[in-house]
């Protein structure tokens, strides 16, 4: 008799049940704090080890203490270290497209599964403190993506054990309906499962290197399992159990995509709120709201889910911009309606251009007359070679892109400079973000000193 395999089954695990499993070391030592402490001392918990890198207080119950100290602990072979560091130098190529890919493709699209998104809604994140919560997750990215971040006094291991640890107390306040008010339905499995765990850990792979493509920027085999290795250890490191962790990309897009089938088919309402507070957040980086939308629609064309773009964003924009989210029939139709689509773009642009310039002096720090002399003087003598701030040479893309060799604006946009443009915007992003930047640990956005140099941040 011939064995019926499940709708959505991976290599002979059902996903269906993968959504009653939680992260149970974890949870049980965040358990131990509720048992022994209060809310407020789980806060202060997390804000120590937010400062002190290498923080393990013996204060801690014994299963939490001992849960923290032993994933600080964890060893890495040389084969991970291989990957790490080379992982760590397409990180520093390629990091500013990253960003942007993660704000434009990554995070909307995966917002349309619901299940997850009611995690958000619940805690109320959906509803308060969206810009720290995205601006959070990009913090994220650099402590693991920093140099030796896996190396004991390095934030990266501190930063992904804090997380799993807040996902654990999410669990607990969410699964206790007495202190949320909002009864979790269990027809969604439970909170923060292994199968959003291993999707999202996922994630922050496979849909670079697809945003990567789709800025004709395709990461090589080589470089595409190194960056994969190193996340999917992370992925370990944040509760992802052995038997979800894939050997390699294409086993991983397999599961990646029964996981897209599984939860991206519920009627979408939270993935649709979290779509428009990340559009209100990138308001932080000065762009016109429909330059915003031109950007998700081009980088949301799927096809496994052609219609994201529609489901996620229309809602909220399709009345306001009609033409953005207008659909055709034929072929022709859709092609003269991309040229329109494109002249819009090209004028956005010139609008974000134009107040970029007007801004630049917000972020590009003035240098005082020391600094200038000693920067001229080496770059005199060809010790050093002359450097632009970030900010200015992706605003110098910006404007080649959209004017001609005479300096005029250019009368056609062709698909070709959107995507060129597309590939610029990272750099504006990590130099006004770079701007947050505070010594010490306690506030601001960090970016290591190493990174600043090597992406002109300095100038």
């Amino acid at each position: 008799m011939k064995k019926m395999v499940k709708q959505y089954e991976w290599n002979g695990l059902d996903l269906e049940k993968l959504r009653l499993v939680m992260d149970k070391p974890s949870d049980d030592a965040v358990e131990s704090i509720f048992q022994s402490q209060s809310m407020a001392q789980l806060r202060t918990i997390l804000k120590d080890m937010a400062i002190n890198d290498s923080f393990v207080s013996e204060k801690l119950p014994k299963p939490m203490h001992d849960f923290v100290q032993g994933e600080l602990n964890y060893t890495f072979s040389d084969d991970d270290i291989a990957n790490f560091e080379a992982t760590h130098h397409i990180w520093k190529k390629h990091g500013m497209q990253f960003i942007f890919i993660l704000f434009f493709r990554a995070l909307p699209y995966t917002y349309m599964a619901e299940k997850p998104a009611n995690v958000l809604r619940i805690t109320k994140l959906l509803e308060t403190h969206t810009e720290r919560r995205i601006f959070e997750t990009a913090q994220f990215v650099f402590d693991v993506m920093d140099r030796n971040w896996w190396e004991p006094g390095k934030r990266g291991i501190m930063t992904a054990l804090k997380i799993r640890i807040m996902h654990s107390s999410m669990r607990h306040v969410i699964l206790d309906e007495n202190k949320t008010g909002d009864q979790w339905n269990m027809d969604w499995g439970k909170p923060i499962s292994q199968e959003d765990l291993v999707a999202t850990n996922q994630v922050f792979s496979l849909e670079f290197f697809k945003g990567m493509s789709m800025l004709g920027k395709t990461l090589d085999v080589k470089d595409q399992q190194a960056w994969f290795h190193t996340w999917k250890t992370i992925g370990k490191l944040m509760g992802v159990q052995d038997n979800l962790i894939s050997k390699d990309v294409d086993e991983a897009w397999k599961l990646q995509h029964k996981i897209y089938d599984h939860l991206f088919n519920d009627e979408t309402h939270s993935g649709i709120a979290l779509a428009k507070a990340l559009v209100e957040t990138l308001h932080h980086f000065h762009l016109p709201l429909k330059l915003i939308l031109l950007i998700m629609r081009a980088l949301l064309a799927d096809e496994q889910f052609p219609d994201c773009f529609t489901r996620m964003l229309g809602p909220t924009y399709k009345d306001e911009y009609p033409d953005v989210f207008k659909e055709h029939q034929t072929q022709e139709e859709r092609d003269k309606h991309q040229l329109l689509l494109n002249l819009h773009f090209r004028d956005h642009l010139k609008e974000y251009h134009t107040t970029l310039t007007e801004k630049r002096n917000d972020y590009v720090k003035k240098q005082g007359v020391f600094k200038r002399f000693s920067e001229w003087l080496l770059e005199t003598l060809g010790i050093r070679k002359k450097r632009s701030h970030l900010y200015d040479k992706h605003l110098g893309l910006f404007h080649n892109i959209l004017h001609d060799d005479k300096g005029n604006v250019v009368e056609k946009f062709e698909e070709h400079m959107i995507v060129n443009s597309m590939s610029a915007f990272g750099g504006i992003f990590i130099s006004i973000l770079s701007l947050y930047f505070r010594k010490g640990k306690n506030s601001g956005f960090r970016i290591p000193g190493s990174l600043q140099d090597n992406w002109d941040l300095k100038g």
